[in-house]
């Protein structure tokens, strides 16, 4: 099993995890015009078994999400060598200032609030991917 963060030297994986299949779906139609391999998972849980088997250059997560939360999954990845340097952009509809502390205290690097513009997704996945690529 490949383990890098391209699959066969293609183009780079953005592991987006969100309970909203719409949510998902936009994410990917977003990120796929623009040469990503957008994988996908609806619970902490189906992430961290896809994280077992690829290394994303960004992930893109959820606060709200059954079972393990945004902020545990987030906190999990920091934990794990191989993991803890991916970038990690929350994207929630929680807005209150706590809960943008709440995100940057357990490692994300940004925090965006839905609905968001498609290009800025795109522009901060790009951003974070290129630091990543470095």
């Amino acid at each position: 099993m490949n383990k890098t963060n391209t699959l066969s030297g293609a183009d780079p994986i953005v592991l987006a995890i969100d309970d909203d299949r719409i949510v998902l779906h936009l994410i990917r139609a977003i990120l796929t015009k623009h040469n990503y391999v957008v994988k996908t998972a609806s619970s902490g849980e189906e992430a961290l078994t896809t994280l077992r088997e690829i290394t994303p250059v960004v992930l893109i997560l959820d606060v709200m999400m059954p079972g393990i939360s945004g902020y545990d999954l987030c906190s999990l990845v920091k934990q794990e060598d191989r993991l803890k340097d991916i970038p990690v952009i929350f994207l929630t509809s929680r807005d209150m200032p706590k809960d943008y502390k709440a995100g940057l205290d357990v490692g994300a690097v940004i925090y965006m609030v839905k609905p968001v513009k498609p290009e800025q997704l795109l522009h901060m996945v790009q951003m974070l991917s290129s630091r990543t690529a470095q």
